[in-house]
């Protein structure tokens, strides 16, 4: 080895040379990074752990916001309905004045096949005057012993003849 003894009376002292000092600098080095990266770990943790908690807070919070822009939504889209109904638009137009308040009741009026004009029908006709339903056409149901085509649709693969019976 490279150590040298010497004997002095019973004990044995050991002496180093210079380029053998002691190397334990190099442990407590090592020693400390490795503590440091440990706390360093711990602190790394602790903050991902703190900023999950916070956007999981935000997440709630905008989770709540949604929940009532929703509920707003549908208290806007009944509005609308609402304004958008019949009545309501008869309301607007008699407040801006479109419409006239006086004898706003639809008026009924009679049907005529020929050329003279419908006239319209007052509420509180009487009876005695011509009657309201005229009869202007005779309809009669369709003779049986006349037949209309008939498709035979029992065969999709093949094409489909169409047949018809003239009527004398």
């Amino acid at each position: 080895m490279n150590k040298r003894e010497r004997v002095v009376g019973e004990s044995r002292i050991k002496v180093r040379n210079a380029d053998e000092t002691p190397k334990r600098w190099r442990t407590y080095l090592l020693m400390g990074v490795c503590l440091t990266l440990l706390v360093s770990g711990f602190f790394f943790a602790g903050r991902q752990h703190f900023s999950s908690m916070d956007y999981g807070m935000k997440n709630s919070k905008l989770r709540n916001e949604i929940i009532k822009l929703e509920a707003e939504k549908l208290r806007l889209v009944h509005t609308r309905e609402v304004a958008l109904s019949p009545g309501e638009i008869r309301k607007a137009a008699k407040k801006a004045g479109i419409i006239g308040t006086s004898d706003s009741t639809p008026v009924a009026q009679i049907a005529s096949m020929t050329k003279e004009k419908a006239a319209p029908v007052a509420p509180n006709a009487s009876s005695d005057s011509k009657p309201l339903i005229i009869k202007t056409a005779v309809v009669a149901p369709a003779k049986s012993d006349v037949q209309t085509a008939v498709l035979k649709t029992e065969k999709p693969a093949r094409f489909v003849k169409k047949t018809t019976i003239a009527a004398e």
